[in-house]
């Protein structure tokens, strides 16, 4: 069965994600982007010509934006665990969801993060947010489909 896509021509846009951080109530990223790959190499035998392909590992990067505000509650809702680079996130969902058409949910399990950056300010800034970016080692899952 096809899924239904849109309705009236409205399609997924930034008001129809949810994003949930796993003991993290209230925080609201301004961005979020992820993405995994595998590495696949094709095998030769006689003749020059592919007769099928190996695997490597896999791999996955995770990209948060946030307000201040919430990279503040982030820290305070893990400080526990020892500094920044050792924080692990559970669980972060990604849901897409508009009215008449389909939900669906990313899952990135057990996140760390590797950088952040963005602190400081300067005159006229309307507000300061914070990138994050790390890896998901327990990988992505894609609307119930995993890497």
């Amino acid at each position: 069965m096809a899924r239904k896509q849109f309705v009236n021509g409205k399609v997924y846009d930034w008001s129809s994600i949810t994003i949930a951080l796993s003991g993290c109530q209230n925080i609201e990223p301004t961005s979020i982007d992820y993405e995994d790959s595998q590495d696949k190499e094709l095998v030769y035998g006689r003749g020059g010509n592919p007769r099928g392909f190996g695997t490597g590992n896999k791999s996955n990067s995770v990209k948060l934006e946030m307000l201040r505000e919430d990279y503040n509650t982030l820290v305070d809702a893990y400080r526990n665990q020892g500094g920044f680079y050792k924080i692990v996130i559970p669980k972060i969902t990604v849901s897409y969801a508009d009215v008449g058409a389909t939900t669906c949910t990313d899952v990135l399990t057990n996140v760390t993060f590797t950088k952040r950056g963005g602190f400081g300010g300067k005159q006229g800034d309307k507000s300061t947010t914070i990138s994050l970016e790390g890896i998901a080692m327990g990988g992505i899952c894609i609307d119930g489909v995993n890497a």
